[in-house]
């Protein structure tokens, strides 16, 4: 069995999150349940908190080879503080039984008040969207967040509305989540996998933003004044590059 707490844990973390036990006997809010994963939300002290517990540790050999999603997810947080990448405090992860038995592994991470994931921002508060110094303001802070990342040579791979914080502040700010994917990319110039993070957020972005709007998060994404050849070609690639995936297999 693995069971760590961060070391900056305050006296109801450390006695509420102390093992799995501890962990698992408090009661909370279910936000979701899936095949793979369940998360409530828990209140301790005046602060609320996102109990994560996987069902598995990955799909096919990843069940038993190589990093879980918990291990994973727990270090791409780390990165993410690491390189001031905005994203929730991790307070503890676990996991056991992960080769014998049924296994369960948990992240346990601090709840970032007064924010709400970009794909619920356009499900269910289009007004936000709507308004212009907003929407500018949002889609500049990502922007700047998603370059710093990928300035550093660090993928998410699943970089999706849903998995994008915002802040309902007047100058919005952008956090991070739900990571398990992400990587490190030492090949100078593999664009790949760059292109597919920027791809992944203009699938909902197509839906909910104007095509300025878009062009708008490129340029200050790529910190330009206008589009060059170079980056007509990176646009076309990344608007394509979802159909060409799903028209290949």
């Amino acid at each position: 069995m693995t069971w760590q707490l961060v070391t900056d844990a305050s006296p109801e973390e450390q006695v509420a999150f102390a093992n799995p036990g501890s962990t698992f006997a408090l009661a909370g809010q279910l936000i979701n349940d899936s095949k793979t994963n369940f998360t409530q939300r828990i209140g301790l002290g005046g602060r609320y908190y996102y109990v994560k517990r996987y069902l598995k540790a990955g799909k096919y050999l990843r069940r038993f080879l190589g990093a879980s999603r918990v291990s994973r997810e727990w270090r791409n947080a780390g990165w993410f503080v690491r390189h001031d990448i905005p994203t929730p405090r991790c307070v503890a992860m676990g996991e056991g039984n992960r080769w014998f038995g049924a296994y369960w592994g948990v992240i346990v991470s601090e709840e970032v008040t007064q924010t709400i994931d970009l794909r619920m921002v356009y499900r269910d508060k289009p007004e936000m969207l709507e308004d212009r110094g907003w929407r500018r303001g949002m889609l500049f802070a990502l922007a700047k967040v998603v370059a710093a990342m990928h300035a550093r040579q660090f993928i998410h791979n699943d970089l999706q509305w849903r998995n994008l914080l915002v802040s309902f502040d007047a100058r919005p700010r952008i956090y991070m989540i739900d990571c398990p994917a992400g990587r490190s990319i030492y090949l100078l110039g593999n664009r790949r996998g760059v292109v597919r993070d920027l791809a992944l957020l203009d699938k909902m972005g197509a839906q909910a933003l104007s095509r300025t709007d878009r062009l708008r998060f490129y340029m200050k994404y790529r910190n330009i004044d206008r589009l060059r050849g170079r980056d007509k070609r990176e646009v076309s690639r990344i608007v394509g590059f979802l159909g060409k995936r799903n028209s290949s297999g």
